[in-house]
């Protein structure tokens, strides 16, 4: 009776281990089973464990080559962009750390940049739209107080890391508002969300150059990510833009 429950418990440890004890080379659940005859309970952990850390280290590491390449990727589209830029690999380094973070494709975040404003972290809008992502000051305190972000005064969306994390949320809040529909996104990010809503009810006419703003981020966008894909060809990639 001992050894019988002793084979349930490990069954059961199995069952939830089946994925990293295969990384390990076993091979299928069948094989699994017959380890039960084979094995205590201890030992079965034991290999889990094993198997586990090595899944971690491997993902980890593979986690690690694709930030390298996505840092040195954006950094080449910062110097095609705007060749005087004088902090060009720790400013490609912040938008692919900032945009992991909020799991954000980062040659997205990217094409926003370069059309908002150039890579330019003291870019200023003739309308007061401010830094990298070109955030105003009033969309700056909404969104830092929506998602908890620290913004003192409006000075601080000059701050590329500030910027970026106020900027990505905002995406990330115009993404879920129109249910994924990217154009109508970013035609919002440019235009204002309450017009697009107008527009959509038929009670507005959505200017042209939001439109094209819109299309030429997702264009720039779809020609980075193949780029990116042939020169990388190790990464995957999730067919949504947002996490």
């Amino acid at each position: 009776m001992k050894r019988v429950v002793k084979n349930i418990r490990s069954k059961r440890i199995i069952e939830t281990i089946c994925v990293a004890l295969a990384g390990a080379g076993i091979a299928s659940y069948a094989t699994l089973v017959s380890l039960l005859t084979q094995k205590e309970s201890s030992d079965v952990a034991r290999m889990a464990q094993v198997a586990l850390t090595k899944s971690y280290s491997d993902a980890q590491a593979q986690v690690s080559f694709v930030r390298q390449q996505q840092t040195k990727f954006v950094s080449e589209i910062i110097r095609v962009h705007n060749p005087r830029h004088s902090n060009v690999e720790p400013t490609a380094r912040l938008i692919v750390e900032e945009s992991a973070k909020a799991k954000v494709d980062p040659l997205f975040v990217a094409a926003v940049i370069r059309s908002e404003s150039m890579f330019k972290p003291s870019a200023i809008s003739p309308r007061g739209a401010k830094g990298l992502m070109q955030i105003m000051p009033a969309t700056g305190r909404y969104v830092s107080e929506r998602e908890n972000i620290t913004l003192g005064k409006t000075a601080d969306l000059h701050d590329p890391t500030t910027n970026l994390r106020v900027g990505i949320a905002y995406l990330k809040y115009l993404d879920r508002m129109f249910k994924g529909n990217r154009e109508r996104m970013l035609i919002a990010y440019n235009w204002g969300p309450a017009n697009v809503k107008l527009a959509l009810r038929g009670n507005a006419r959505t200017p042209s150059e939001s439109v094209t703003y819109a299309k030429k981020i997702l264009a720039a966008h779809r020609e980075w990510r193949t780029r990116f894909s042939m020169l990388a060809a190790n990464v995957r990639f999730d067919d949504s833009m947002l996490g």
